[in-house]
């Protein structure tokens, strides 16, 4: 079994044991599949297998990491404060934060299903009580389920006084204020720049999105999100912009023909059918195989119905 919707609709109601839901998700994320695409030529069709990206594996991998290194080296690198300075008066707009949830509160699975409304409305008293923020986010699951937030707030003009706490970690004085806005332990740091903490979100992002290479921690964030249907990482506010100026995805035509080339989605099948080794990602098929496997050795595209691959 490697649908996603039979582990929802068939598994998920019945054992929804940490262990269960790992052993699934590495079924499905090492089931590779192909979508078959067909390109119009003058007379006839060329057709590709171009492999899918699926949470935790190469392809999802790649896109990831591309992404949020476009938001890392797009967004310029506003510093705030010297943290090397000694005395003085310290400011910074930027904020590293950290939600948890208290296990005593609820289960984790009620956790995962309310934890997207729960940051939504903890962004509402945020913006409510500050002004406009934006918001670079990424999850990790703890040990036992429960989903943590990892987040960067940038806000538009506010400034927060810092100073140095224990370990050389800058603090604010009105983390109170924001302990109000979340139902358990939030930690809270003042940010002396901005690159340094997209870093390291970077290193909490990578941690959970590598199937073959994750830990035990990484390993269930990636099985968790995918279960609970969770976005690796989200951005909001103005730094939403830079998500949608990102380059586009790598032309699928290898003869250099660009982006004028108009492709039809011809169905899905497993690596074996292909016969692709799982390091492939794309590759023209020969026409007969795509007519025998996919349309059943008919002949005409016209006249060609796509079969449930």
């Amino acid at each position: 079994m490697s649908s996603y919707e039979k582990f929802k609709s068939k598994y998920l109601q019945f054992d929804d044991s940490l262990e269960h839901i790992i052993d699934q998700y590495l079924v499905w994320v090492n089931d590779d599949k192909y979508m078959i695409l067909g390109k119009k030529k003058e007379i006839d069709f060329e057709y590709f297998a171009v492999k899918c990206s699926k949470r935790g594996n190469d392809v999802y991998r790649k896109r990831v990491s591309t992404r949020f290194n476009e938001v890392l080296f797009g967004v310029d690198d506003l510093r705030f404060f010297n943290r090397k300075e000694r005395g003085g008066q310290k400011k910074t707009r930027a904020l590293f934060v950290t939600l948890t949830c208290d296990t005593k509160l609820c289960s984790w699975e009620e956790a995962r299903n309310r934890v997207s409304n729960d940051f939504n409305r903890f962004m509402a008293n945020v913006r409510k009580g500050f002004g406009g923020v934006s918001c670079v986010r990424v999850y990790e699951a703890s040990s036992r389920g429960y989903p943590h937030i990892h987040c960067i707030l940038l806000f538009d003009s506010f400034e927060f006084n810092v100073f140095r706490g224990q370990r050389g970690k800058f603090r604010i004085k009105s983390k109170s204020v924001f302990e109000r806005y979340w139902h358990s332990f939030i930690d809270v740091q003042g940010m002396d720049c901005i690159g340094g903490g997209l870093g390291y979100l970077r290193k909490y992002l990578l941690k959970g999105c590598d199937a073959e290479r994750a830990d035990s921690k990484g390993l269930l964030t990636l099985a968790l999100t995918w279960a609970f249907r969770k976005r690796a990482f989200s951005i909001s506010g103005k730094s939403h912009r830079i998500l949608n100026e990102l380059s586009e995805e790598d032309d699928l035509d290898e003869d250099g023909q660009g982006p004028g080339s108009v492709f039809v989605v011809i169905g899905f099948v497993s690596a074996r059918l292909v016969g692709l080794e799982p390091d492939v990602w794309f590759k023209q098929l020969d026409v007969k195989w795509v007519r025998k496997w996919v349309f059943g050795d008919t002949v005409g595209y016209g006249e060609e119905k796509t079969k449930g691959v």
